[in-house]
């Protein structure tokens, strides 16, 4: 593809516009040290879980398939809940409604950080073996797809950027996406400050 068609793609405009909240982000998560114990890994998980409980209705939607086709099994919320179990960590507490409001194109933003972020698991899953964690225990959710990462993000770029989306919406969305990441974050530090998650980690670890 050339430059010229490649700048008009939904996936481009997403990277680019979206790239100061995606950094800070990440800045986020590296300075909270979440890999550098278990504790802080579970933290982790239990921001991943919030974030993903949000967007798992995504992944059944009938007309996203019809683009996606492989969409359902791009979902990582049965492996996050069995990494949940392998660290002995209750579910948090549901949050009240729906977090997302459904439309096509503000799922395919939120999908979009979603799917970006299996590119960054490739560093995080590196990280998570110094803690004993495998993408067969405890770390299954930062395992890459079968077909490999890069491709996967190819199918699901090339996907999205052969569709009918509004751009604008596309972009707001991600930004939101982000965002609720880092209070999926703020979330999960106050749980694992929580007498309740910290009794039933240590009682459990104690098995």
């Amino acid at each position: 593809m050339c430059a010229f068609f490649a700048e008009n793609t939904l996936s481009f405009a997403l990277r680019e516009k979206t790239k100061a909240i995606h950094d800070r982000t990440d800045h986020r998560i590296m300075s909270m040290g979440l890999f550098s114990s278990l504790n802080g890994y579970r933290m982790f998980l239990l921001s991943q879980y919030i974030f993903h409980r949000d967007i798992t209705k995504i992944y059944e939607d009938e007309t996203l398939l019809r683009i996606l086709p492989d969409l359902k099994s791009r979902n990582r919320f049965a492996c996050i809940e069995a990494d949940m179990r392998d660290l002995h960590l209750p579910p948090p507490p549901a949050s009240s409604g729906d977090v997302i409001p459904f439309n096509p194109s503000v799922a395919v933003g939120w999908l979009y950080v979603a799917e970006g972020s299996k590119l960054g698991a490739n560093i995080l899953s590196r990280m998570s073996l110094a803690l004993g964690l495998t993408e067969s225990f405890g770390a299954r959710h930062l395992a890459p797809a079968p077909e490999g990462r890069g491709q996967s993000w190819k199918v699901f770029k090339a996907a999205i950027d052969g569709a009918e989306f509004d751009q604008n919406m596309c972009v707001a969305a991600a930004d939101e996406a982000f965002t609720r990441f880092v209070t999926c974050l703020d979330l999960a530090q106050k749980l694992m400050e929580d007498d309740t998650i910290n009794g039933a980690v240590k009682g459990r670890a104690m098995l």
